[in-house]
């Protein structure tokens, strides 16, 4: 052979083995979390991509979505704090049925998918997969990292907490059956980029803030978590699901950066992660 027709072949043979490795890579979703909106997730997206997960969408989402939820306040249920999570959320079912469908479409993997549930995406996966009659929805999902999720009740026996999901929360922790039952791997990520404190002080003015917030979650102001989610919350404690936290992590892309506050998607956080996908 004459070296150009050699170089072809090299070049050829390398195609067909980067092909074959890109099909190896699942379909991948990606869900976003309360107030967040699709655009909010593009560069996490791009990253993904870049390694090799190109068969990846996002639920399409804008932040005026969001109020589509306050539909449950004409509900006694929800003064009640009873609140069951459908019809209220069903919007956000059909988001992720629409985003599951182009990744699959765009994917060489037989249909497997991936889902990156960011914050309120995790619960609300929850509450996807039983959404439809004989699990349907379950049988198109392999596996789900929930990202920073408040995934259990709030304790509503401490002085002073609101359950901000009005029973919802409580509703999807006793009703949805487990990852495991399911035939669905879960894998839950917390971040632990502050610590909040129980009493007031100049000097830990923002930790009492976040700390407040985490009560609101867990219980407990002093708990450790990403500044949203406690680590706590972000856990799953059932047979099957594998819970891990990730030192300095920030709750959400939105005011993110890559040294002093990275969140989930931050590249080298990434890094820690990415081969649970």
């Amino acid at each position: 052979l004459s070296s150009s027709s050699r170089r072809r072949r090299r070049r050829k043979t390398s195609a067909l083995f980067t092909s074959a490795s890109s099909n190896d890579k699942p379909a991948v979703v990606i869900l976003p979390g309360l107030g967040n909106a699709t655009e909010d997730y593009e560069e996490f997206k791009e990253e993904l991509s870049s390694r090799g997960y190109v068969a990846t969408s996002i639920a399409q989402v804008a932040r005026p979505d969001w109020l589509r939820n306050a539909a449950g306040i004409v509900k006694p249920s929800y003064w009640l704090g009873t609140l069951e999570p459908r019809p209220t959320v069903d919007w956000y079912l059909e988001r992720i049925n629409d985003a599951i469908d182009e990744a699959r479409n765009a994917s060489e993997n037989n249909g497997e998918v991936v889902l990156l549930a960011h914050s309120a995406g995790g619960w609300l996966s929850r509450v996807y997969l039983e959404s439809k009659e004989d699990f349907a929805n379950a049988k198109l999902v392999s596996k789900i990292i929930s990202l920073g999720s408040p995934l259990n009740a709030v304790p509503l026996d401490v002085p002073g907490v609101v359950d901000q999901t009005r029973g919802i929360l409580t509703y999807v922790e006793a009703n949805c059956l487990s990852p495991k039952a399911l035939g669905i791997e879960w894998i839950c990520l917390a971040g632990t980029y502050k610590t909040g404190v129980k009493e007031f002080s100049r000097e830990r003015f923002s930790d009492f803030i976040v700390g407040q917030g985490y009560k609101q979650v867990c219980g407990a102001a002093d708990a450790s978590g990403d500044g949203i989610t406690p680590v706590e919350s972000a856990q799953l404690q059932l047979e099957g699901v594998e819970n891990i936290v990730l030192d300095g992590v920030f709750h959400t892309p939105v005011g993110s950066n890559n040294e002093e506050r990275p969140w989930y998607g931050t590249k080298k956080i990434l890094d820690l992660w990415v081969s649970k996908i």
